[in-house]
């Protein structure tokens, strides 16, 4: 059975889930509005997961002030993200590609144009483009298309919380860049994120993904001065 306990009504300092379905694979993140994470309590978690038979687990993306409990226990390095941060002013101009509410049935497209705009590691499976749709109380899940017979060419997962937004995902089929659908699906989103009162809005990427970058900069995104971390531990 899949490790997932997000939705337990305890006040555990972490929270632990299955990467991507994985069983051997474990996640960890810190719980939301919870005191400071200590060692002690990234190590307690560690041993119920070995002596549950998981072989490897990871972190959540960390901001740099979560990292010492981690690393105090013998996580790594996996990789970084880049964080940028949009105030919500001078949004991008007119969307030069059409763009439309999801429909169940694009499920697939979508996911097949995810498997090939990320590398394993991130892409999603339909599990994990359903954790993306319920990350936030509120969320917008937006393709773009072309041709005369509408083909997907690109989607975006919105959320939002209270006055906060985030562009939780953004893929674009790899047969169709620069062809201004990154453009679109962004202004899109901050179009809607602004419509709603947002005050900004977040985005991380690789930091080997310089297109990804490149394309939130240019849509207003500024970096913050410390990026994202993703840890591991081979158990």
């Amino acid at each position: 059975m899949a490790i997932d306990d997000r939705r337990r009504s305890d006040r555990r300092a972490l929270q632990v889930s299955s990467w991507r379905g994985n069983p051997q694979i474990a996640v960890l993140s810190p719980a939301p509005k919870q005191a400071v994470l200590g060692a002690d309590a990234v190590l307690a978690e560690i041993d119920q997961l070995r002596a549950r038979g998981i072989g490897q687990v990871l972190t959540s993306a960390l901001h740099q002030a979560e990292l010492d409990p981690f690393l105090a226990n013998g996580f790594t390095e996996h990789e970084r993200l880049h964080l940028l941060r949009h105030d919500m002013n001078g949004l991008p101009g007119a969307l030069p590609v059409r763009c439309r509410r999801a429909r169940r049935r694009d499920q697939s497209p979508v996911l097949d144009i995810d498997g090939r705009a990320f590398d394993h590691f991130w892409a999603l499976d339909r599990r994990g483009l359903s954790e993306a749709l319920r990350a936030t109380p509120v969320s917008r899940f937006q393709v773009s298309t072309t041709g005369r017979r509408g083909a997907i060419t690109g989607y975006a997962i919105t959320g939002r919380a209270a006055d906060r937004g985030y562009l939780q995902r953004l893929a674009v089929d790899p047969n169709h860049h620069r062809c201004g659908i990154g453009q679109s699906l962004v202004t899109d989103a901050l179009r809607w994120l602004h419509a709603a009162g947002v005050r900004d809005a977040v985005v991380n990427t690789q930091e080997a993904n310089t297109g990804a970058f490149l394309l939130y900069v240019a849509c207003g995104f500024v970096p913050e001065p410390v990026g994202l971390t993703v840890l591991t531990l081979d158990l």
